[in-house]
């Protein structure tokens, strides 16, 4: 069984295998300069990497993979790239900090969890009947930025007895004019039904009946944020 590597070795794997497509080659001055780190940290590395036999290692040569250790390289690759894109694509952040924090994850998360990842992405981007979760991610996502998370929720996230206003409809919502509140009116959360499908709202001395479906494509601020 081979051994494990550490997060800076499989730092190493990864440099490798990218300078050598992208340039043809892996000299250790490059590797260096990918990593940030000096010579010989990279030579203690690489002779490290030679014993295990990942790497071809010859101090007058470039670095070459062995196909053993071409496999590891590819299986760090392919979950740095599976985490940056379900960070960058899936929760929205930026590219160069979808790909530091995939950096961060990439060496502790195992090859089943990344598979999961890979599901999980690939339902929310192809699924027809996932088109209102990635609707709502990505208002969720703009409050987050905006910096209106968690102090906006939807409708449905409040808890009986909790008063919030209406700031506006999401975009999954149809027909909002049929519900009978409007945003910018106060309420009040009454009660919740027992099968949890009917959310009532106390407006004023009205109630209003909210579907659970209509509930989670409402925006509300809780008053309690509001206040100063």
């Amino acid at each position: 069984m081979k051994t494990k590597l550490t997060e800076s070795l499989e730092d190493y794997m990864e440099a490798i295998a990218e300078l050598t497509a992208v340039k043809g080659h892996a000299h250790s001055k490059e590797i260096a300069e990918r990593l940030h780190v000096t010579m010989p940290s990279v030579t203690g590395a690489l002779r490290q990497l030679a014993k295990l036999n990942y790497i071809i290692y010859n101090t007058h040569f470039p670095v070459e993979l062995t196909p053993e250790g071409r496999k590891v390289a590819e299986q760090v690759i392919y979950r740095h790239k599976i985490l940056k894109k379900f960070f960058a694509e899936i929760l929205g952040l930026p590219l160069e900090q979808a790909s530091e924090t995939a950096c961060k994850l990439e060496h502790i998360i195992d090859e089943e969890a990344v598979e999961r990842f890979v599901i999980f992405s690939e339902a929310i981007e192809n699924r027809t009947d996932a088109r209102n979760l990635q609707t709502y991610l990505t208002e969720a996502m703009a409050n987050l930025t905006a910096g209106d998370y968690p102090g906006l929720c939807v409708l449905s996230a409040l808890a009986p007895g909790e008063t919030a206003v209406i700031e506006r409809w999401s975009r999954n919502l149809r027909h909002p004019e049929r519900l009978g509140i409007a945003p910018g009116a106060t309420f009040t959360l009454a009660s919740i039904s027992l099968d949890k499908t009917l959310l009532r709202l106390a407006v004023g001395d009205c109630t209003v009946e909210i579907a659970q479906e209509d509930a989670e494509n409402i925006w509300v601020r809780r008053t309690a944020d509001l206040m100063p």
